[in-house]
């Protein structure tokens, strides 16, 4: 069954709230009203994942990510990540950084694949986004 992504809805908050207790969590929750955006990705019917993320002049910016501990986490992460840079990336964002950087060395790994490289410097996991061609 793949991952189906939408927008958060405000009935997703209690199954969120269920999900930050015993989920794999990165980076710390945003308030709902913070004004970062909230993707939700579901198996079935059930919410599975979540990120959330926001534009901050060009630089994507995705301060926390939630998704059921299974087998399925790390490329449910992976997959949210990957949707999130694509809409940040159609409003301009020229860079991603993940706000926290993952332990896990399969996760990492993932990421590196996605062309994330840590930035010694601020501590944070970053990834340029490519450039459109005009054609």
């Amino acid at each position: 069954m793949a991952l189906h992504i939408r927008d958060y809805r405000p009935s997703d908050a209690a199954a969120l709230a269920r999900l930050s207790e015993t989920g794999l969590r990165l980076g710390a929750l945003p308030e709902l009203d913070s004004g970062v955006r909230i993707l939700a990705g579901l198996r079935g019917e059930r919410i599975t994942a979540a990120i959330w993320f926001c534009l901050d002049g060009e630089t994507g910016i995705i301060p926390a990510i939630l998704a059921k501990a299974g087998p399925r986490s790390y490329s449910d992460v992976q997959e949210l990540i990957a949707e999130a840079s694509l809409w940040l990336g159609s409003r301009g964002a020229i860079t991603i950084e993940l706000g926290t950087v993952p332990q896990n060395p399969n996760l990492l790994a993932g990421l590196e694949e996605m062309h994330f490289r840590m930035d010694e410097h601020t501590g944070v996991m970053r990834r340029l986004v490519p450039a459109r061609s005009a054609a």
